[in-house]
């Protein structure tokens, strides 16, 4: 009897230990937040400098503010094409950084530099970043109108390519960006014009929230694509852009649609996270005519 409940004893010392050990190797719960700075900046091939984003990351036990987040105290500038272009915030709106003189567009092939300084910070951690811009191309082959399919069940699988466009030196991937322009008007871009409403390509897995973004992106390793019917999400007008990525933008887009972390790696801004990118764009509108009134 009492070898049995010495036995008892040391199994219930062993449990006991084994707890303690356990918990000791255990990581301690993250409780310490460290703010970090945020930097979105794209410049577009003959588009004015704008939309540099300059933001503070935030708590994730907190109720993300975009506004608040907003750093607008800084010295942004870029340095390229034998100018340095100092930038200002849109006080009126949350659209970040840009250049008050529209007029000058941003030049292919050129290299730009981003500098950016934060009051209270030193010359150590100023943020920067560098590019070089793409060379312009253009469409071969584009859309005018389509018509969705009647038969929503079995979508038809088009053959034949139906955009088009010229390769782009050093780019060997594309990303393709198809947005609804009107999600509310769809009979006055009839002719003849008609008071018909637009509305939504309601499929079982499209929940409502998805609507709210009205456009949709993926990348394409070659120069031409079949339309994929079920990448639309309104009928009616729509505009469809090709972006002629430098590598810089092609990470962060990877990154954001592929990775559910940040990833280091596919940064490009230092003492920041984030990105310093470029592209060249072509821009083309269509309108998607609905399967039934």
């Amino acid at each position: 009897m009492k070898r049995i409940k010495f036995k008892k004893i040391a199994t219930i010392f062993v449990a006991i230990f084994s707890i303690i050990i356990i918990n000791a190797c255990e990581d301690a719960i993250p409780s310490d937040y460290i703010e970090e700075k945020f930097v979105e900046a794209y410049l577009i091939v003959d588009e004015p400098i704008r939309n540099i984003v300059l933001m503070s990351t935030q708590p994730v036990n907190k109720k993300f503010d975009y506004a608040n987040s907003l750093i607008r105290n800084a010295e942004v500038k870029i340095i390229g094409d034998g100018k340095e272009f100092i930038l200002s915030i849109d006080t009126a709106g949350e659209q970040g950084y840009y250049f008050s003189d529209t007029t000058y567009l941003v030049k292919p092939n050129t290299n730009y530099k981003l500098e950016i300084s934060i009051p209270g910070y030193t010359d150590t951690d100023l943020i920067t970043g560098e590019t070089t811009t793409p060379s312009r191309f253009k469409y071969l082959k584009t859309l005018d109108t389509l018509h969705y399919p009647k038969d929503t069940v079995k979508l038809p699988e088009l053959d034949t390519f139906k955009l088009e466009w010229e390769k782009v030196p050093g780019i060997n991937f594309f990303i393709l960006n198809l947005k609804c322009i009107d999600t509310i008007e769809y009979g006055k871009y009839l002719t003849p014009k008609t008071e018909e409403k637009n509305r939504r390509i309601v499929r079982p897995w499209n929940e409502d929230w998805m609507f709210k973004e009205q456009s949709n992106s993926g990348f394409i390793p070659n120069t031409k694509t079949a339309v994929v019917w079920l990448s639309f999400k309104w009928f009616g007008i729509h505009d469809v852009s090709i972006f002629a990525p430098d590598s810089n933008y092609l990470k962060w887009f990877l990154q954001n649609t592929i990775k559910n972390q940040y990833d280091p790696l596919l940064g490009s801004v230092k003492n920041a996270i984030g990105v310093f990118g470029s592209a060249s764009v072509v821009r083309d509108t269509f309108f998607l005519v609905k399967n039934q009134p």
